[in-house]
């Protein structure tokens, strides 16, 4: 038999098997601050569901990480991680961490597998009224935004009290298509005498070896990369804010509902949903994944500020989910976080505000610029 065909074969095999047995430190060493600096606004899944990223800001004092969903994909040139860059009279850069489906628990895992490094760190999250809907977080978004390093790393945190890795284990285990049912019901039934880890020190480290991977070699570019400042560093929030309005005002021409004419198109195209029904439920299991998160953080000592958004209200009341409904949701989100000694940004008297909200769903212009004046007031208090 003639060797010199399968020589590829041999060699592919011999250097995924050296692979194998590499220890991730040699990987993920080379995660430094120029790793930092490529992916603070490239919401990534290496930052959004892995650990190495995260692990790495959080031991630096240079970022201010910011939390949220969809609303931080958008090209919006308001963007706190845009305008604020830079910016002489803050100490940190904006981080940004989430994608479309990032509710309560998604955020929550993330956050307690951080929960070590978490002690006066101060950072924002953004809450989005459209996440308490019927189901809360679905099946599919679980097992496409948790991961099994994070959750890994989750239930190795010494700060991370058995209580509330308890709480953890027994959310978890209510989701089909979790993995290691056996571990997360130690977890769930005794919780101070649990053998073992969420995943082998084996699986770990293949995972950490291809995060720091995919960390320094990404494999696209940031949603916002292309966005230009149309802001000056040293303008005042006044001036950003009337920039804001004319921007805002230049992208509404086709609709009385203030919402930007690409998407209004799609509306009437019918390729953006109409009926949101299922949203703005007083009953929501979302809340106690919100619960669940703002009990983390306080555990952790983080200096957080929720930033509880409005919604569009004139498209809202057009939909049929009137004030009174968006209301009641607003108020029971506020109280659940401010229960927990948590602070709110209650943003929801804006619902009917011109240009605060760009679409039927996100924040846009108007909006970010005042979050952005927020995170940068608490950025500089100290």
């Amino acid at each position: 038999m003639k060797l010199k065909p399968f020589i590829p074969i041999i060699v592919s095999l011999l250097l995924f098997g050296i692979f194998l047995i590499m220890p991730a430190s040699w990987f993920t060493g080379f995660i430094n601050s120029k790793t930092l600096e490529s992916q603070r606004i490239a919401l990534t899944d290496q930052v959004l569901k892995g650990t190495l990223v995260q692990d790495k800001m959080y031991q630096s004092n240079d970022y201010y990480p910011i939390y949220g969903s969809s609303e931080l994909e958008k090209d919006d040139p308001f963007n706190p991680a845009i305008v604020l860059n830079g910016k002489k009279e803050i100490s940190q850069k904006p981080f940004l961490i989430g994608t479309g489906g990032s509710t309560d628990l998604v955020n929550a895992v993330e956050l307690a597998s951080q929960c070590d490094n978490l002690k006066g760190k101060k950072m924002a999250f953004i809450i989005s009224p459209q996440w308490f809907t019927n189901h809360g977080l679905t099946n599919s978004n679980f097992k496409a935004r948790i991961s099994q390093a994070q959750l890994n790393q989750l239930f190795n945190q010494d700060t991370l009290s058995p209580k509330l890795k308890q709480r953890y284990a027994r959310r978890l285990l209510q989701f089909k298509k979790v993995e290691n049912r056996s571990y997360l019901k130690q977890v769930a039934h005794h919780p101070n005498a649990v053998k073992g880890n969420y995943i082998s020190s084996f699986k770990d480290n293949q995972l950490k070896k291809i995060e720091a991977i995919k960390s320094i070699f990404p494999v696209r570019s940031s949603p916002l990369s292309h966005v230009e400042p149309i802001v000056n560093k040293s303008d005042s929030w006044k001036t950003i804010r009337n920039r804001a309005e004319a921007y805002g005002s230049n992208q509404v021409k086709s609709n009385e509902f203030g919402i930007r004419d690409k998407y209004w198109d799609l509306i009437k195209q019918h390729k953006r949903k109409i009926n949101r029904d299922y949203e703005f439920n007083i009953n929501s299991p979302e809340f106690k994944d919100l619960a669940l998160l703002v009990d983390t953080l306080h555990e952790a000592g983080a200096d957080v500020t929720y930033i509880n958004l409005p919604s569009n209200g004139k498209w809202y009341d057009h939909i049929g989910i009137d004030k009174d409904r968006r209301q009641k949701v607003y108020k029971k989100i506020n109280q659940t976080i401010e229960q927990r000694d948590g602070h709110v940004y209650d943003m929801t008297d804006k619902d009917y505000e011109p240009y605060v909200v760009s679409d039927a769903v996100h924040i846009g212009w108007k909006g970010w610029s005042y979050i952005g004046e927020h995170i940068e007031k608490h950025i500089s208090d100290f």
